[in-house]
C-alpha cells in the first residue's frame, strides 16, 4: 500500500483502517478467518496498516510504498516433501512458516523463531537460500512489498504438526503438489522461480 497520511513519530504501536486511516479497529472472525472492522467508516477488511516499532519497516521516499522485511523457511522431511499450512489470517492461502523480521533481530534467528512459533518445530540449523525483494507480496499489516530472507531446513522423525492460531491443515507436499494448491504469492513465486533447487 502507498502511505498517503502522516505517520506517527512516537515510536509506539499503531494500527489504522486501510480505507479511512482511523485507529478505531476491532478484530472480528468469520469462521476461522480474521478480519478487521473499522468503527469509524464501517469497512471490514482482512488487512489494515500496522506501524510497529518492533518490526522492520520503511516507506519508500519516491513511491510512498510501505515495505516490510520478512523471513520464511521451506521445511523438508525425509521424503523430500515440504511443510505447508492454510493461513487463517490474510493472505488466505497455503503458506510456509514465515513472518516479519523483528527490529535488531538476525534473519536466521528470526527464521528459527517463526518455525518454532508457527509449527512447533525446533530447527538447529537453517540454510540461507535467497535474499531478494518480492513485489506484490501483500500482508495483513499493509505492505505490498517485502524484502525476503528465504531459508531451507531438513527435519526427520517429525510427529504431528500443530500450527498456531495463524493457520490450519498442515500438510507435507512435493513442490509439484504444492503448485496445485492456492499458495500465498511469495511461496508460489519462489517455487516457480527455483523449483527443485530449493
Amino acid at each position: 500500500m502507498k502511505i498517503a497520511f502522516p505517520l506517527p513519530t512516537d515510536n509506539q504501536f499503531h494500527q489504522y483502517c486501510s480505507k479511512c486511516h482511523s485507529e478505531s479497529i476491532n478484530r472480528v472472525f468469520e469462521g476461522e478467518k480474521t478480519f478487521y472492522l473499522c468503527d469509524s467508516c464501517g469497512d471490514k477488511s482482512p488487512r489494515l496498516i500496522v506501524i510497529d516499532p518492533k518490526t522492520v519497516w520503511w516507506v519508500d521516499e519516491s513511491t510512498k510504498e510501505y515495505w516490510h522485511e520478512s523471513v520464511g523457511v521451506f521445511v523438508f522431511n525425509e521424503d523430500g516433501k515440504a511443510l505447508f499450512f492454510e493461513r487463517t489470517i490474510y493472505p488466505f492461502a497455503f503458506a510456509i512458516p514465515a513472518g516479519h523480521l523483528d527490529t535488531g533481530e538476525d534473519a536466521a534467528t528470526a527464521a528459527k523463531r517463526e518455525l518454532q512459533e508457527e509449527a512447533g518445530i525446533e530447527a538447529h540449523s537453517v540454510r540461507l537460500f535467497s535474499e531478494e525483494d518480492v513485489i506484490g507480496d501483500e500482508c495483513r499489516r499493509g505492505a505490498d512489498n517485502h524484502k525476503w530472507h528465504l531459508y531451507t531446513t531438513k527435519v526427520e522423525n517429525i510427529g504431528e504438526i500443530k500450527i498456531n492460531d495463524e493457520g490450519v491443515k498442515p500438510v507435507w507436499l512435493t513442490l509439484e503438489e504444492a503448485l496445485e494448491k492456492e499458495l500465498v504469492y511469495p511461496v508460489k513465486y519462489f517455487i516457480e522461480k527455483y523449483g527443485n533447487k530449493l
